[in-house]
């Protein structure tokens, strides 16, 4: 103990030091000192300072760890530390993190617990940190951090506050894309047209930007421009094969086959691998009613994909509407051995068992398929009400109220589902309930009618070949 005025006098010696930046004087200093008072946790701080002066990083953060093994409530201690472990991507930097916002709030450690729940995708408390993280929210990975977590959340507009506070910073594509993104998803369709605009017209723009410019017109009712977006697109970039879905997508909307069939074909020609582009090719000529084309489409899209699941279910869906449910149950069957646990097999499978009978062990094989997707895609609306349907057949209607409610839940415009718990309400005796989805079924009927108006009001003429005959 005869040693501790000296050591306090190169405290004040070891901090001048650091100030001054000479940092190897400071860790000599330190270390003899050390050498007196092993137990000093100041003294291991500042030689944990001096050390990270001198670019000895790892040194550095074991004297910090050192001084908070002493003293784990030493603040200077625990900000070299979270500082280092921050840099080094150390696993112990959201603990020190925490320890220092139990001394004190702190917005630097907000902020810096805020890119590490981020980075490991927890986008609530990333969103929490970053709320309590002052000016150093301010920093542009910041911003751009917390609207990404505020898109993944659904959180629209306070996403699009922090994209437009990006871009006023600087103007950039990416952040303009986002923000367009954003605003598309909080159904503000004229904004993000506004937004994404100057992006289609560069000379070489993004396609991704084309191909969510066309959806913002097609959701405001600007079929015409969503159309020629997309010519364009597929001008650009011939072998961008979502290009061609999403043109045919907007003519299958618009009943438009024959140039939905001509997008397509010329998307096989161009990417003559794409199953993907076979598969819609199937689906068109099937809305077409040329189910024997259709045919031919899936059977090609399977042969290019034999591990995709589209190209036969296309086909087996071709098949049941042809009343082949026996073919389609085989086919699908020999697909959920390649891939048991793909949902849109298992659907269909469930699906075409429903309707080619109601035998004890084919419904227990469909509600086992169902209860699969679900697991995968709790948010499926239609597993819910087939799961439904079986219920009834196997007269539990408690159990059939619950999935019809969900599948309704998930998805409102579901007529089918709100008339069978419609008349399941009605079987139950509860009136009330069932009055209620009367009037839900007929908005819904009146709704399904605007949209077929609305869905014919474009109507995607070809422009004619070659130049007009001068008179």
């Amino acid at each position: 103990m005869g040693h501790a005025p000296d050591v306090i006098a190169d405290f004040e010696q070891i901090r001048e030091l650091i100030r001054r930046g000479e940092f190897a004087a400071a860790l000599r200093v330190c270390e003899h000192d050390l050498k007196l008072q092993r137990r000093d946790f100041r003294i291991w701080t500042l030689k944990g300072i001096a050390l990270q002066g001198m670019e000895r990083n790892t040194e550095s953060l074991a004297a910090f760890r050192q001084a908070l093994a002493i003293q784990p409530q030493f603040l200077p201690a625990l900000q070299g530390a979270a500082q280092l472990e921050y840099q080094m991507h150390d696993a112990q930097c959201r603990k020190t993190l925490e320890a220092i916002l139990q001394l004190r709030p702190e917005p630097t450690a907000h902020a810096m617990l805020g890119v590490l729940a981020f980075e490991r995708k927890d986008c609530a408390a990333a969103i929490e940190h970053y709320e309590k993280a002052g000016e150093a929210a301010g920093d542009p990975v910041i911003k751009w951090q917390h609207g990404s977590c505020s898109y993944q959340l659904e959180q629209w507009d306070a996403a699009e506050v922090k994209f437009r506070e990006l871009l006023s910073l600087k103007k950039d594509d990416r952040v303009r894309y986002n923000l367009g993104l954003v605003q598309f998803g909080g159904k503000k369709y004229a904004d993000a047209i506004a937004a994404l605009q100057p992006l289609a017209r560069k000379e070489q723009p993004d396609p991704d930007a084309l191909s969510l410019l066309a959806s913002a017109y097609e959701t405001n009712k600007q079929t015409p421009e969503a159309l020629q977006i997309l010519r364009r697109a597929i001008d650009l970039y011939p072998r961008e094969e979502r290009l061609y879905v999403d043109l045919a997508t907007l003519c299958l909307e618009h009943s438009a086959f024959l140039i939905g069939t001509e997008v397509l074909e010329a998307g096989a020609k161009n990417i003559p691998q794409s199953a993907r582009i076979q598969t819609m090719l199937g689906v068109m000529h099937a809305s077409a009613g040329v189910l024997i084309k259709a045919e031919e489409a899936f059977r090609r899209a399977e042969q290019l994909a034999p591990d995709d699941a589209y190209g036969r279910v296309g086909l087996a869906i071709i098949l049941m509407n042809n009343g082949a449910a026996d073919n389609v149950i085989r086919l699908l069957r020999e697909q959920a051995k390649r891939a048991p646990d793909v949902p849109l097999v298992n659907l269909t499978l469930a699906d075409a068992l429903l309707q080619r009978g109601t035998s004890p062990a084919e419904l227990q094989e469909s509600q086992s398929l169902l209860l699969r997707v679900i697991k995968r895609q709790p948010a499926n609306a239609t597993a819910h009400t087939l799961l439904g349907k079986i219920y009834l057949r196997l007269g539990d209607k408690d159990e059939a109220a619950r999935a019809l409610e969900t599948a309704i839940r998930l998805d409102p415009s579901d007529r089918a589902a709100t008339y069978q718990l419609m008349t399941l309400y009605q079987r139950m005796g509860r009136t009330k309930d069932a009055g209620a989805l009367k009037e839900k079924v007929q908005k819904l009927l009146d709704a399904e009618s605007v949209g077929d108006v609305q869905g014919g009001r474009y109507r995607l003429v070809r422009v004619p070949e070659g130049r007009p005959v001068q008179q």
